[in-house]
């Protein structure tokens, strides 16, 4: 890992995240560095004890070029030493008001810094806590900070707005002048409408938080090649040159509620950068080997985040809310959430008056906050992963949805298939940055484990389509016969459900496998060499493709019609079976890297990596096509479906 600073020869303190693979930090082990101090903190474990998510504390000497090299190691862990206490951030002096002019103001010094919301972090280089204040006499507005204290007495802020309530009655907009303050020094002042459930980090520029001596923190460049392995992010081919237009699609500076990367209308037709297992932000840390303007669109990208409608905190607990509390409660209206559903105990979040948040259209919705976890640390960004996790359950039929298990059905309209399968991934997303011990995240992990409980039931317990095709939510050909589908939906149900087998996060791993057994064929099935009772490779990534020969077919108790296999389906479409060996890809725009064989692609990647049958030659064949190098190539400079089988 290197750090990178902006002054020469001089002593940086840091914090950073650091994602590890399965088995390589034990129990009682942590992760060691060359730094002149240093602190290890695990958050997360996999499955068998060993560190999943550590924060990396310490203090480094940065060389004449502003930078330094830390090479990680594992050892046992030291014994324990005392922690920096609250009586240790109260000694620094720091003190910070916020003010939001017309409404109220808020301050932290002294004696309010010794009663904290949370503590985040306890160590003895890094001890971290988070605060919160209403702000004036408002109902809804809030006022949170999350300090980091340094053995050295260095402080670091992350300060932030929130208008989002859950079930507090009259949200919405408030508008007026934010200023903050840090040991008397203005750190920020704007205009600023706040709608409701939406919430801002107070700064503006290249930084998103505020030291008490205002120094610049230190930028990490992890070993990219070592966080793919780890699997908490896919494996990506792409390499992005250093010249790459992509840089030019990047923020390079914040402002609160900023649109950042997102798209204009979130929920329109065609590809967008924001869409896919992570989106282009977050994969360009990546490609490009962690390049410093990669990682400042990452961590940009996450604190824009707050402009969608999305923040609904429990206000009995001050938390995300915990599914278990709500199993009818559903999202009313006024936050700008598409196609919400209703309730049927007519039990719905307060209907918002004023402003109106951006369109937040969980069918389209990027990952949001994850990989700035995964490189930063903040609890803050862990609790965005929460916050559109438990969104996404809020905005569903009470009914379908069955209560607070959460059922994402790729079948009803509130998510249509692709939405079934983003919410899929960051509900495991949110699982995996979620602290093992959180109350929040038991609710998620169980409603993922209720997830395979159900698709497991239905198409594998329960004989099903023998294509591996989930069901989908309309029927391009209604009401006539054969019933067709989008495919390209399909392709992001696999990946993602692939993906989020890999974070390590579900409980019954057994029928997990076996579900995504049966799933890998929807892909697989669609790559074959070309023989007569095969779909032929070239031809397989098209718009929409045969899915049952009846418009009558019964996903529900799995009884069809259906047809056998691939190459039914392939003569039924007319698809030629004549595919030699290297032919050229064909259908589904091959040479174009936002494609549907990028969509494709994502899925055969996984499936490859998850070892299924008939895989690795689905692969070959992929990958040996004559026009695969231009495909390939076109991938660098947009990578979101750029991966690769490890």
């Amino acid at each position: 890992m290197r750090l990178l600073g902006d002054t020469a020869n001089q002593t940086v303190v840091f914090t950073v995240a650091q994602a590890l693979m399965q088995g390589h930090v034990a129990t009682g082990q942590v992760v060691t560095a060359d730094a002149a101090s240093w602190q290890c903190d695990v958050k997360n474990r996999w499955p068998d004890g060993s560190a999943k998510i550590v924060l990396l504390s310490g203090a480094v000497q940065l060389g004449s070029q502003a930078t330094a090299t830390l090479t990680l190691g594992v050892a046992a862990a030291p014994a324990a030493a005392a922690p920096l206490s609250l009586a240790d951030l109260q000694a620094t002096g720091f003190a910070a008001t916020l003010d939001f002019s017309g409404v109220g103001s808020v301050s932290w010094a002294a004696a309010d810094l010794a009663a904290p919301f949370m503590s985040w972090v306890q160590g003895p280089q890094m001890s971290s806590w988070i605060y919160r204040k209403p702000v004036g006499s408002d109902a809804h507005l809030v006022a949170w900070m999350e300090l980091r204290c340094y053995k050295s007495g260095a402080v670091e802020a992350l300060v932030w707005l929130e208008n989002g309530y859950l079930r507090v009655a009259n949200p919405g907009a408030r508008s007026g002048t934010v200023t903050l303050t840090v040991a008397g020094s203005q750190r920020y002042s704007g205009a600023v409408t706040l709608a409701n459930h939406q919430r801002m980090v107070v700064a503006q520029g290249t930084r998103w938080t505020h030291w008490l001596d205002g120094r610049q923190a230190v930028i990490p460049q992890h070993d990219v090649a070592y966080l793919m392995q780890t699997r908490l992010v896919p494996n990506y081919r792409a390499r992005t040159a250093s010249t790459s237009a992509l840089f030019a699609r990047l923020p390079g500076r914040y402002t609160p509620l900023d649109q950042g990367s997102y798209p204009t209308a979130m929920g329109s037709g065609g590809y967008d950068p924001s869409i896919g297992l992570l989106p282009e932000w977050d994969v360009a840390y990546c490609s490009t080997s962690a390049d410093a303007r990669a990682y400042l669109a990452v961590m940009i990208n996450a604190c824009c985040a707050g402009r969608y409608g999305t923040h609904f905190r429990d206000e009995t607990t001050h938390r995300p809310m915990r599914l278990s509390s709500y199993p009818t409660l559903t999202v009313g209206d006024g936050a700008g959430i598409s196609s919400a559903g209703s309730s049927s105990t007519n039990s719905v979040t307060p209907t918002a008056s004023g402003a109106v948040p951006p369109t937040y259209a969980s069918s389209h919705h990027p990952s949001m906050g994850y990989m700035a976890y995964l490189l930063s640390g903040w609890h803050y960004f862990a609790e965005e992963c929460q916050f559109v996790a438990t969104l996404n359950y809020l905005k569903q039929q009470d009914v379908s949805r069955q209560g607070s298990k959460g059922l994402l059905l790729s079948e009803v309209g509130a998510n249509t298939t692709r939405g079934a399968a983003w919410a899929w991934r960051t509900l495991g997303q949110a699982v995996c940055v979620s602290p093992d011990d959180d109350p929040v995240r038991v609710d998620l992990a169980a409603s993922l484990d209720a997830n395979v409980a159900y698709y497991h039931q239905r198409y594998v317990a329960t004989s099903n389509n023998p294509l591996g095709l989930v069901a989908p939510y309309s029927n391009y050909n209604a009401p006539a016969s054969p019933y067709t589908s989008a495919i390209w939906m399909d392709d992001f149900f696999t990946a993602a459900a692939a993906y989020v087998r890999d974070l390590g996060v579900a409980a019954d791993t057994t029928r997990y496998d076996a579900f995504l057994v049966w799933k890998f064929r929807s892909v697989i099935g669609r790559l074959g060499a070309g023989g007569a009772d095969e779909f032929a490779y070239p031809y397989a990534a098209q718009y929409t493709v045969n899915y049952a020969p009846s418009a009558l077919a019964n996903f529900a108790n799995g009884s069809g019609p259906w047809y056998a296999d691939w190459g039914q389906v392939a003569r039924a479409m007319a698809i030629p079976t004549a595919a030699a060996a290297g032919a050229a890809l064909d259908s589904g725009y091959p040479t174009d890297a936002t494609s549907y064989w990028g969509n494709l692609m994502a899925a055969l990647c996984m499936a490859v990596d998850h070892g299924a049958a008939g895989s690795a030659a689905a692969w070959q064949r992929v990958s040996t096509a004559s026009n695969f190098s231009v495909v390939a190539a076109t991938l660098n400079d947009a990578p979101v479906w750029g991966l690769v089988p490890r």
